[in-house]
């Protein structure tokens, strides 16, 4: 089984520790922040994600929160 230390995860993002593109740092924080409760900027770490990572973490959100299906993903 595969773990994820989230903390560490969005640490080393933040310490430019684990190299990734911005919208790749705030779908982390919003997946820590779903998964472990990592506190995050909720406001801010939405600011520019583009159209299919809104629909991915819309999709998140319905499926933390059980209702799954809820959102369509685009797959573009």
């Amino acid at each position: 089984m595969a773990w994820i230390e989230w903390e560490e995860a969005v640490g080393a993002v933040t310490a430019r520790n684990l190299g990734c593109s911005s919208s790749e740092a705030q779908v982390l924080a919003i997946a820590a922040s779903i998964a472990e409760g990592v506190p995050l900027d909720l406001g801010n770490a939405l600011t520019g994600l583009d159209d299919h990572n809104v629909s991915l973490v819309a999709e998140a959100v319905a499926h933390a929160s059980g209702r799954r299906g809820l959102v369509g993903v685009s797959t573009w």
